[in-house]
């Protein structure tokens, strides 16, 4: 009986327990939707008198237009201003820690010197690779590190650096935490952090001059969208936000703004929240963001979870001392031992996770208001991170064509702006070589052993060999340039 008693009291207890809990949520819920439905309509509204207050409710992405516009404003400023740009503080980097890499840093660098930049060019190198077992390949490897710093020996920085290996991983990525070192090249206001295993067809410099508040800049995972996805996104944008969809209306708006020298951010498109949000109530995101609550109370983050994050193959970043300190030191632990998890798992679990950004940038706006600055930005990536293997997929072909997602460049007659697909490879500047189950094209002799053939019986043999002309031309281009290393 006493027994039993006890356990009513506690089963008792227990549900006072969860009532408070669940009560006290209803109202912190209720509180916060009133304070961002008031601050929702207060950014949407007031925008365009806003200065130096910057909309904490959103991730905002960023046209390749506007990148271009910032970057010959700031050109013409600059020219005409005695403080002229100071190369010396931005930097572009890469990392090598197999010595089959390395070839492809001096073509990157090469490339970068051709395409005129002042910036440093920066290679983090393994000190492993200039101390290997093989003579012979101690020897080339050398040469080619020789031959990397005679691009420019005043331009040109080589640094030796430890690895960063996941122990008993014997996955070809063991190492590929390594890459977090970039994070602390504090001597370098700015760097734009390039993966060596793809193909740059221009310069990258524009990067270097999105606004200065931003600390991480980066193109999105957009493989692991489907179509319907992206669609549904632009219909969320156009019916229940009903914000404009049309990307030439924020271009254009933007444009005057650079030219009057004012700020740009809340008038930047928006990363539409169902692609990364598991509701679209931020009120109850930004509760299960911040809750200590035990997750039984927490039933937003039942079922799916956001596929949509950063890419690591090409980042811009401001380094600094706080943000690398917090990955050696709390970070890298927790996921040095985890199976699978590597340098883009740390940055999007940990750094710079969209789900748990808005809840961040919300509590420091509520706490510092005109002191707030956002740290995120999404760079478009068509432009900025194309995989090869995108262009074999024909799925993926019309989010690729608009890489501002949930938006369309759309003509004065209203119909949305197609490209075709050489259009879109055109525009690219930075094409990563991602062929799964291929290997990289350093792997192969010649594009014999993995050209693209169209096959002669198919419906739309003319379309697949358009396709596969474009692919095998970036491979071969890959092939040509990496024939200085020999």
């Amino acid at each position: 009986m006493i027994f039993k008693r006890r356990l009513r009291i506690l089963l008792i207890a227990l549900a006072f327990i969860v009532s408070i809990t669940v009560i006290v949520r209803c109202i912190v819920h209720f509180q916060l939707s009133k304070e961002i439905t008031y601050y929702k309509n207060y950014f949407e509204k007031r925008k365009d008198g806003i200065q130096g207050l910057f909309n904490p409710l959103v991730i905002k992405q960023i046209p390749q237009e506007t990148i271009d516009s910032i970057y010959k404003k700031q050109l013409q400023k600059k020219t005409s201003e005695k403080n002229a740009v100071d190369w010396d503080k931005l930097a572009y980097v890469n990392y090598v820690t197999h010595a089959s890499y390395l070839c492809n840093s001096l073509v990157m660098f090469n490339s970068l010197k051709k395409y005129g930049t002042k910036a440093k060019l920066v290679l983090l190198l393994s000190k492993d690779i200039l101390e290997q077992d093989s003579e012979d390949g101690t020897k080339h490897s050398n040469k080619l590190v020789k031959r990397i710093q005679n691009i420019d020996k005043d331009q040109v920085i080589v640094k030796l650096v430890d690895n960063i290996v996941k122990p008993k991983d014997y996955t070809p990525w063991n190492q590929s935490l390594t890459k977090l070192l970039v994070f602390n090249q504090t001597e370098f206001d700015r760097i734009v952090y390039l993966d060596n295993d793809a193909l740059l067809k221009n310069s990258l410099d524009e990067l270097f001059f999105i606004p200065q508040y931003i600390k991480f800049a980066a193109p999105l995972t957009y493989w692991f969208l489907s179509e319907n996805e992206v669609n549904d996104a632009f219909r969320e944008l156009k019916y229940h936000e009903k914000i404009p969809t049309n990307l030439n209306v924020y271009i254009k708006k933007l444009d005057e703004r650079i030219e009057k020298g004012q700020m740009i951010y809340n008038h930047l498109p928006s990363l539409p929240s169902s692609l990364f949000l598991n509701t679209k109530n931020v009120a109850q995101e930004i509760i299960s963001s911040t809750s200590s609550a035990s997750p039984l109370f927490d039933f937003t983050n039942i079922g799916k979870t956001s596929k949509l994050k950063f890419a690591s193959n090409l980042m811009v970043i401001n380094p600094s001392k706080e943000t690398f300190d917090h990955i050696m030191n709390e970070a890298l632990p927790k996921i040095l031992n985890k199976k699978e998890k590597y340098d883009m798992d740390l940055i999007n679990e940990d750094l710079y996770n969209l789900k748990k950004q808005v809840s961040k940038q919300f509590t420091l706006y509520r706490r510092l208001t005109t002191a707030f600055k956002p740290e995120v930005l999404v760079l478009p990536f068509s432009r900025y991170g194309l995989l090869t293997g995108s262009l074999k997929n024909q799925k993926q072909y019309s989010i690729i064509e608009d890489d501002m997602l949930g938006y369309k460049r759309i003509k004065e007659d209203g119909e949305p702006l197609e490209k075709e697909l050489t259009e879109i490879v055109e525009d690219a500047k930075y094409i990563h070589y991602s062929d799964y189950p291929l290997g990289k094209p350093w792997n192969y002799k010649s594009i014999n052993e993995i050209k693209c053939v169209a096959n002669k019986k198919s419906k739309t043999f003319e379309q697949e060999t358009k396709v596969c002309d474009l692919w095998n031309s970036i491979y071969e281009e890959f092939m040509n340039d990496a024939s200085i290393c020999n």
